[in-house]
C-alpha cells in the first residue's frame, strides 16, 4: 500500500517539530519526533488496521478515521483501497476532535 500525507498533516509535523525545535531550543528532540512519526506511518503500509477506529472511542460518531499513538501523537488516517491517506498528526493532549471534524 502507498501512504499519502493530506496537506494539514505535513504542516502538523512541520508545526510540532518546529515548535521544539525554535521554541524549545531542542533540534535533537524534534528530529527524533519527526523520526518516530514517520516510522509508525509508515508501518501502517505493513497492516493498515494496526490503529484503533476513531468512532469506537466515541459513542455516536461515526467515520473511517482510525488512529496510531506515536509518543504523545495521534496519526489520524484513513484506509483505501490502495492506499492508507494520513488526515492529521496532532498531539493526543490537545481537543484533537476539534481539529478532525473541522
Amino acid at each position: 500500500m502507498k501512504l499519502k500525507y493530506r496537506p494539514a498533516a505535513i504542516a502538523d509535523i512541520q508545526n510540532a517539530c518546529g515548535y521544539i525545535r525554535d521554541k524549545l531550543k531542542n533540534p535533537r528532540a524534534a528530529n527524533n519526533l519527526k523520526s518516530r512519526i514517520l516510522y509508525g506511518a509508515s508501518l501502517l503500509k505493513e497492516a493498515p488496521y494496526m490503529g484503533t477506529p476513531l468512532d469506537s472511542k466515541y459513542e455516536g460518531l461515526e467515520t473511517e478515521i482510525r488512529f496510531l499513538v506515536v509518543s504523545k501523537h495521534l496519526i489520524f488516517y484513513e484506509v483505501h483501497d490502495d492506499m492508507i491517506e494520513i488526515v492529521r498528526i496532532l498531539d493526543g493532549r490537545t481537543d484533537y476532535l476539534t481539529y478532525l471534524l473541522d
